[in-house]
C-alpha cells in the first residue's frame, strides 16, 4: 500500500473517477517498460509503472469500498514538492529526476538531485547517470560506485559502473581516439554507448544488457 495514490497520479483526493482512469492511462502509457527498450533508465521506468498500478488500484479499491480520500488531504502534488520527515526522497523529486533524464537535461537533474536530502543507492545512480551525460565522468564514476557499494547486488548499478569503467580504460588506451575533438570513450550518446559496452561485452563471453 502507498502513503499517498493520489500524489503518485498527480491528481486531487477529489478528483472523479474518469479523472483518476484518465490519469493512471496517461501515466501507464509514460512509463510502460516497452518504451525504454534498451535504455538505461529501464529500471526506473519499471518501478515507477508498478508505483501507478499500485496506486490506481489502492484508489479503486478503497473507492469501491466506500472509504473517505480526505485523509490524503487536497490538491494535486506538482512540482518538486518536498521530502518525507525521514529525510527520504519524495515520490515527485524523484521522479522529475527521472524525466529530466530521459529528456537529456541532465543538469536539470543534478539540480533537483543536489535538493535531495537523502542520498540513497537510487541517488547515486541517477546522479551517475546525469554525470555521465554531461561529460562529468570523474564524478559519474565515483557515484555509480557508490550506488555499487550501498546495493552490491543490484545488477543495473553493477552493470552502469562497469560500463563507465570499460570506457575510462579505452580513454587511457587511446585519449585522442575518438576524432573530431570527441574522446574515445564516448559516442556522445549514453544509450548507445551501452549498446556498444554490450556487445564487447559479449565478445568476451559476457553479456552486460541481457535485454540487447
Amino acid at each position: 500500500m502507498v502513503s499517498n495514490p493520489y500524489e503518485i497520479l498527480g491528481i486531487s483526493p477529489n478528483a472523479s473517477d474518469d479523472e483518476v482512469k484518465k490519469a493512471y492511462r496517461e501515466l501507464s502509457r509514460k512509463y510502460h517498460p516497452d518504451s525504454y527498450a534498451n535504455n538505461p533508465l529501464a529500471d526506473l521506468a519499471e518501478e515507477k509503472f508498478k508505483e501507478v498500478q499500485e496506486a490506481y488500484n489502492q484508489i479503486m479499491d478503497e473507492r469501491s469500498k466506500g472509504y473517505s480520500s480526505s485523509g490524503y488531504g487536497s490538491g494535486s502534488s506538482s512540482g518538486y514538492s518536498g521530502s518525507s520527515s525521514s529525510g527520504g526522497s519524495s515520490s515527485s523529486e524523484m521522479t522529475a529526476v527521472y524525466n529530466f533524464i530521459n529528456s537529456r537535461h541532465y543538469q536539470d537533474a543534478l539540480n533537483v538531485l543536489n535538493r535531495m536530502s537523502n542520498r540513497d543507492a537510487r541517488w547515486y545512480y541517477c546522479s551517475a547517470v546525469a554525470n555521465s551525460g554531461l561529460g562529468n565522468n570523474a564524478a559519474a564514476l565515483e557515484h555509480a560506485r557508490q550506488a555499487v557499494n550501498m546495493e552490491p547486488n543490484n545488477p543495473e548499478y553493477s552493470n552502469f559502473l562497469n560500463q563507465l569503467q570499460w570506457n575510462g580504460q579505452r580513454y587511457q588506451t587511446n585519449p585522442y581516439g575518438g576524432g573530431a575533438g570527441r574522446p574515445a570513450y564516448s559516442t556522445g550518446n549514453c544509450c548507445c554507448d551501452l549498446w556498444i559496452a554490450d556487445s564487447c561485452c559479449e565478445c568476451m563471453g559476457g553479456d552486460l544488457c541481457p535485454c540487447m
